[in-house]
């Protein structure tokens, strides 16, 4: 692996598997699920859920929010938690230092609720991360509804954040989790990278791992983005075998020769080249109009009397003031469709989060994440479809910028 690195001018080895928070990629996805975390430990609003199918950088993402967790906060993180209501209480309680063993779960449900208590009265707030959670039973995750339940007159004692694939929103949709799952206030879905993203990951990670010497054919990133659908963990693999059989080659420039490889080496499957089939076709659209058209003059062509002559219908023209019209229609739609709300309107969000960003830019920096419902102020109207807002919560008030589509407009 040394010699690997030294290779290609590396530090680090930029496309390993194991998460590392350093090597963390901010796409917008990825952006939004990380805010939302953040949002709960500072609204104390109890559950949260981040799905994603596998290798699209849950618990990277996590990892992440765990590195910037302000120092008030104290966690436990349990990983396969296919568990008892006992036994996930047990390795809670172990991961903050407490001893737990053999207790009945009376017992242990009330050392928990002590603990809460006595971290809540010194100041601290404490989170609860569970990771494949799609793997807890659904006794389990009625247990942590209970659980979640411990508060003091106007605070919770405790947060719970729970990553799974995607089959844990249908467990949560189930009718024995309603009640858990009207109690969930923020919610992400990890997707896959664009190609776009595909390629900026990609030189993000060798950025971090030194730059090095390596050289990306350009021809190399839309074959990738075929084939890894752009799945981060998907694409850490093809890229380290990539580079391992230019590595072997000697050469410090990756083409699309050394993906193929990559692809195979891993099993996936490398689509052949589809076979030329146009000038067949065109043939045979040929022959079958020569057909028709021989056919027309055989069977269907009327043959004239002598002294009898045909009259053809005439041709009508289509007068060129309503294309004119349909044109001036549809630019007025798209006006319409342009047309942003007048100030001081209210509007309300019509979607489960919304980010409230500081410039009337996607990748601007968000200020807050709004939630379905929230009544907002229109104060300036922007480059369309951006409008800047003020929202109202408690006595802040909280000013930014959203975008139109997402929100209602009261009448």
């Amino acid at each position: 692996m040394k010699e690997y690195l030294e290779f290609f001018g590396l530090r680090d080895d930029p496309f390993k598997i194991t998460p590392d928070a350093n090597y963390f990629f901010l796409s917008e996805a990825h952006q939004e699920a990380l805010t939302a975390l953040k949002y709960l430990v500072q609204s104390e609003e109890g559950f949260a859920v981040i799905t994603g199918e596998p290798g699209t950088g849950k618990t990277l993402t996590v990892r992440k929010f765990i590195d910037e967790l302000p120092g008030e906060v104290e966690f436990a993180y349990i990983f396969f938690p296919n568990l008892s209501p006992e036994e996930l209480f047990e390795a809670i309680l172990e991961d903050f230092g407490i001893s737990s063993k053999e207790d009945t779960k009376n017992r242990l449900f009330a050392k928990m609720r002590d603990f809460l208590i006595q971290k809540r009265l010194s100041g601290k707030k404490v989170l609860i991360i569970i990771d494949e959670a799609q793997n807890l039973p659904v006794e389990t995750l009625e247990e942590l509804r209970i659980l979640s339940n411990l508060e003091t007159e106007n605070q919770k004692l405790l947060n719970i954040i729970l990553l799974g694939q995607p089959e844990l929103e249908e467990k949560l949709s189930s009718e024995r989790l309603r009640q858990l799952n009207q109690r969930i206030t923020v919610r992400a879905k990890l997707r896959n990278l664009t190609e776009k993203e595909t390629q900026a990951y990609i030189n993000y990670r060798l950025a971090k791992a030194g730059g090095g010497n390596v050289k990306l054919s350009k021809r190399i990133f839309p074959e990738l983005y075929r084939y890894s659908m752009g799945i981060p963990r998907l694409i850490n693999i093809l890229m380290e075998r990539s580079l391992m059989a230019a590595f072997v080659e000697g050469t410090n420039e990756l083409t699309p020769k050394h993906l193929k490889r990559a692809v195979e080496s891993v099993g996936l499957h490398v689509p052949r080249a589809k076979p030329k089939v146009l000038p067949y076709l065109l043939v045979g659209a040929v022959a079958i109009f020569s057909l028709v058209g021989i056919l027309y003059l055989l069977n269907i062509y009327p043959v004239k009397d002598q002294g009898v002559q045909s009259n053809p219908a005439p041709v009508t023209s289509i007068p060129q003031s309503t294309g004119k019209k349909e044109q001036a229609t549809e630019e007025k739609e798209i006006a319409a469709q342009e047309s942003h709300p007048i100030k001081n309107t209210i509007a309300v969000v019509d979607t489960p989060f919304l980010n409230m960003r500081e410039e009337p830019d996607p990748e601007s920096d968000v200020v807050y994440v709004l939630r379905e419902g929230d009544r907002l102020k229109i104060t300036q109207e922007g480059p369309f479809p951006w409008v800047k807002v003020s929202f109202e919560k408690g006595s802040i008030v909280i000013e930014g910028w959203v975008n139109v589509k997402y929100v209602r407009i009261n009448p």
